[in-house]
């Protein structure tokens, strides 16, 4: 096992061929903390420039980027008591640290976006709307059948962050994204059923589910993986121009 981190916001370990991240608690706080934030982003950027690493896992533990821990946060910034009725946007007692959270997450999703190794994701527990948008970023995602995507958001009147517009309406078209974004939450099956899955794996030991399912895509050649991954992130070219749109609508 190569270099490791462990803090209160996440673990960070190579394995083999892989590195690992798996968030822990505390997941909102580390995207509004710019050193924090830059400690994990210096980690996986040196991954991508080791030679023995074929790819990145990224894993949500329980209730890591779930609803609760969301609702802590969003909760910890937002107006109480506000009527969001006749308001295009919520009134934010901590606006910079609102801010923090949407740049620092859109600029690590934008980094995975251009990421020349393999990026999977695998959902063991629900994972709510920002992160969702690290989950669409990846080239192979795996779920637990206790997997889901809440689209919590709606319940505090905020906008889908994380790209979650661009990349769903790009995999699945306008009409099904947006009825998806106005819904409550899409559970393991149907997004198994949608494509925005690969595979459903078994939640005993999900971690070690995940490696044994990637491993025969990491197997192949260096310059197989690099190619393929270049070639396709091709697709992610007007990503900064939807973050740009996304940050002249709220503002940002």
């Amino acid at each position: 096992m190569g270099k490791m981190i462990d803090n209160q916001y996440y673990e960070a370990s190579i394995q083999d061929n892989l590195a690992i991240v798996s968030f822990k608690s505390e997941a909102f706080e580390l995207i509004t903390n710019i050193a924090e934030s830059q400690v994990m982003m210096d980690f996986i950027r040196d991954a991508e420039h080791d030679p023995s690493v074929k790819g990145l896992l990224l894993l949500n533990r329980k209730d890591s980027l779930g609803e609760q821990a969301y609702d802590k946060f969003i909760r910890s910034i937002l107006a109480e008591d506000e009527s969001l009725e006749n308001k295009d946007v919520p009134t934010f007692l901590q606006k910079n640290k609102r801010f923090r959270q949407i740049n620092i997450l859109n600029r690590f999703i934008k980094f995975l976006s251009g990421y020349h190794k393999l990026v999977i994701v695998g959902i063991g527990c629900t994972m709510v709307t920002p992160f969702m948008g690290v989950a669409m970023v990846a080239d192979i995602r795996l779920a637990s059948p206790f997997g889901a995507f809440s689209l919590a958001h709606r319940k505090y009147g905020l906008h889908p962050s994380g790209g979650i517009p661009f990349f769903l309406t790009h995999y699945l078209g306008h009409s099904k994204a947006i009825e998806l974004q106005l819904s409550d939450r899409i559970n393991a099956e149907e997004a198994f059923r949608l494509g925005l899955v690969n595979q459903i794996l078994p939640s005993d030991n999900f971690q070690e589910n995940c490696i044994r399912y990637i491993q025969p895509y990491l197997n192949n050649y260096r310059s197989t993986l690099s190619t393929t991954k270049r070639l396709n992130n091709f697709k992610n070219r007007w990503l900064q121009e939807y973050q740009e749109h996304e940050g002249s609508i709220i503002n940002l």
